[in-house]
């Protein structure tokens, strides 16, 4: 039954002016009717992923991001050996054969959590080790020794300068995991 009362408007999805057939009518055809339930449920669906990212606590969100970023580390040294024993191929282990160790720990250098340049590949076995009292001290100078040949005195010294206190909030968490995700993909597609 025609409602004589409306008049031509635009479909609610694809734009077209069409006259409404029934009371409330909002699109021009069915096609169109099935095209923006989609959308809305689209758009809805990245609504809920807003907010559950909004709930998320920060420490979950450091640990997405530093997922993220040691893969990248990992990748950018496939082709370089272990930064502190020099070996090339470590025995398969749980969780993989290497890890992205840092120089100076995350735990007493936050403000180095997400520094490139205190962060390299490990094997397990350095990184592991770096936990023990009577390896860690030659672990570490021989990871000293390797920084110095890879990213020169200046940044060394700059590494193990001072660093202001950091206290990354939500946004900033969230950015740097969306940057390191992005770098990876350009480093897989450079490796292609």
């Amino acid at each position: 039954m025609a409602c004589e009362r409306e008049e031509v408007k635009p479909c609610a999805h694809c734009q077209t002016p069409f006259t409404p057939q029934r009371m409330g009518q909002r699109v021009c055809s069915p096609r169109c009717a099935g095209r923006l339930v989609k959308a809305v449920k689209k758009a809805e669906a990245v609504q809920t992923r807003e907010r559950k990212q909004a709930m998320k606590p920060i420490r979950d969100l450091v640990k997405a991001a530093q997922e993220v970023f040691n893969k990248w580390i990992r990748a950018r040294d496939s082709d370089l050996p272990c930064v502190s024993c020099g070996v090339e191929n470590p025995p398969m282990t749980s969780g993989g054969q290497w890890d992205a160790g840092h120089f100076l720990n995350r735990g007493s250098h936050p403000a180095l959590r997400f520094n490139e340049d205190n962060c390299h590949k490990q094997c397990k076995a350095c990184n592991g080790g770096a936990q023990y009292p009577h390896m860690a001290l030659s672990i570490r100078e021989r990871y000293q020794d390797e920084l110095l040949n890879r990213i020169g005195p200046e940044r060394l010294e700059a590494l193990l300068g001072p660093h202001p206190e950091v206290k990354l909030n939500r946004d900033e968490l969230i950015a740097i995991r969306a940057t390191y995700i992005q770098r990876l993909k350009d480093l897989k597609k450079e490796a292609a």
